[in-house]
């Protein structure tokens, strides 16, 4: 087989394994989300065309190994019959990766639905290098925000109404980073120390911290690998809706202006986020 197949069907989700026989084929999920009768189907294809056994990707997938070339169009047309497909490889937008925050205590958004969105609009659009999405749903950044070409965290904004506070000091409790104290038997919030985790809002019994505003906040330019980069965090509150516009607008302004085969993340690192931003006004 040439290079030149090789290379199609890779980008089909069909990577061919290191003894160069085999092919393992790599299955696409939302969030890493699953039905038990796609579960179920997924261990008769695994059992029929492989060796009984499937993995599990960084990104939330699943992979199906040791399948031979003969039986990747079968493995394709039972995986479909399910709702499922192989993809995820190539230079495009790949697998979005999401945390549980929709319904993880520590969740500040419904970081599941987020993940569907932006898989919609986003998955699999040829970008010219791979491109990785990633959300979390709150400071405990489980599924590493600032790695990813762009990333987004839930956060919480929190509002103290001196005048309701009675100096429990619940919230000052809660708060691992310290950046609440009691001052005078009244709450008082240090921003600069805050990372709108949200605990001191579901701490405060008489309503004396609320929530200011909620939402996500990005990141850009980040990756992980023989290199890395942290993504630069904007400061900019948006909703679910507004999530998806932005990451519409970075991709075509990255698109537009990157040189050939270079990376977000390196684009980021090369121009610099200030630029970036700009770009998108």
């Amino acid at each position: 087989m040439s290079q030149i197949d090789i290379a199609k069907l890779k980008r089909g989700g069909y990577i061919n394994q290191s003894d160069k026989t085999y092919f393992t084929i790599r299955v696409k999920l939302i969030a890493g989300n699953i039905t038990s009768h796609q579960m179920a189907a997924v261990s008769v294809i695994a059992g029929k065309y492989g060796r009984g056994y499937v993995g599990l990707t960084t990104r939330l997938g699943i992979e199906i190994p040791w399948v031979t070339l003969e039986n990747l169009e079968h493995v394709k047309e039972e995986l479909l019959a399910v709702g499922l497909a192989p993809g995820g490889t190539g230079p495009t937008v790949r697998p979005i990766v999401a945390c549980k925050g929709t319904i993880c205590v520590h969740g500040l958004g419904d970081t599941q639905g987020l993940c569907s969105d932006l898989d919609k609009a986003f998955f699999g659009r040829e970008v010219g290098a791979k491109c990785k999405i990633g959300i979390v749903g709150c400071p405990n950044n489980c599924a590493k925000a600032q790695l990813n070409d762009i990333g987004f965290m839930g956060q919480c904004v929190p509002k103290v109404e001196v005048g309701l506070c009675v100096g429990c000091s619940k919230c000052v409790s809660v708060c691992k980073v310290k950046a609440i104290e009691m001052m005078y038997g009244k709450v008082k919030i240090d921003t600069s120390k805050c990372i709108r985790c949200g605990k001191c809002v579901k701490a405060c019994a008489t309503k004396a911290i609320t929530v200011d505003k909620q939402g996500f906040v990005p990141y850009l330019g980040g990756k992980f690998g023989r290199k890395y980069r942290l993504g630069d965090r904007y400061e900019k509150l948006m909703s679910r809706e507004e999530v998806v516009e932005f990451t519409g607008k970075v991709l075509e302004y990255y698109m537009a202006n990157a040189n050939k085969g270079e990376r977000l993340s390196d684009f980021v690192g090369r121009v610099g986020v200030e630029t970036l931003i700009e770009g998108l006004k």
